[in-house]
């Protein structure tokens, strides 16, 4: 969790929860592992307050796209989310439900990753003698 990261209202400054966690790691662990294990996620984390904020240049303009919206979520949230993300990724990766080359919402991934595999495709394919075609699609 950033330092930065702007708390929700009425809430943990995440600089002062990581100091709770280093004090009472064991009691924050029991908690945590105590939702993780009822499968309860408590409602007052389940609440964002949402603020608008004015895009660079959008300044007046009256239209409603001159805004981006942010949701500020409470640390003790944003941490169960953190580890059911990593429980996740974890049943998915070491039991092979994740194939090998799709690259997007893969951590330590990029598109420089795609690049370098289209590359050797590339490569390894004309020094076959084969052909190829690359079809790209994009939002």
């Amino acid at each position: 969790m950033g330092k930065s990261k702007a708390p929700a209202k009425e809430d943990i400054p995440s600089k002062v929860f990581k100091c709770v966690v280093e004090i009472l790691a064991r009691y924050m662990t029991a908690l945590y592992n105590g939702y993780l294990l009822k499968g309860t996620f408590p409602q007052r984390w389940r609440k964002a307050l949402v603020i608008k904020i004015t895009k660079p240049g959008k300044t007046e303009s009256e239209e409603a796209s001159k805004f981006r919206p942010i949701s500020l979520l409470d640390t003790g949230g944003k941490v169960l989310e953190k580890l059911l993300i990593n429980r996740i990724n974890h049943h998915l990766y070491s039991r092979g439900h994740v194939k090998e080359h799709p690259f997007g919402f893969r951590p330590q991934e990029s598109a420089i990753d795609v690049a370098l595999v289209v590359k050797e495709f590339v490569q390894d394919s004309s020094g076959a003698g084969d052909l190829m075609a690359l079809v790209s699609l994009d939002e």
